[in-house]
């Protein structure tokens, strides 16, 4: 239940912040903000849900941001290893055979 309405405050927020918003002409910024907070939301909930976290009382809620911020660091970290190896590859590589 709780769940849900973290879900609906924040789903009620990014909809205030396009509606009210100022950036008229920046549409860029305002729906890259927009799908960071989507993100956020469906990350953080995901991570809550998996580590069966109770979002009930406080010490549940530090606990949930806890490891919200671990997997953020993980992710990171994951993130940037996946794009060095990316980056070492030799795409220049020919195929050959026998």
């Amino acid at each position: 239940m709780v769940n849900w309405v973290f879900i609906g405050i924040i789903l009620l927020a990014v909809v205030l912040f396009f509606k009210i918003t100022s950036f008229r002409y920046e549409k860029w910024w305002t729906y890259s903000i927009g799908i960071l907070f989507i993100f956020i939301l469906f990350s953080f909930f995901n991570v809550v849900r998996t580590n069966d976290i109770d979002l009930y009382t406080f010490e549940g809620f530090v606990s949930g941001l806890k490891s919200y911020a671990y997997w953020v660091v993980n992710f990171g970290k994951t993130t940037a290893t996946i794009t060095g190896n990316v980056a070492l590859f030799d795409w220049n590589m020919t195929n050959k055979t026998g």
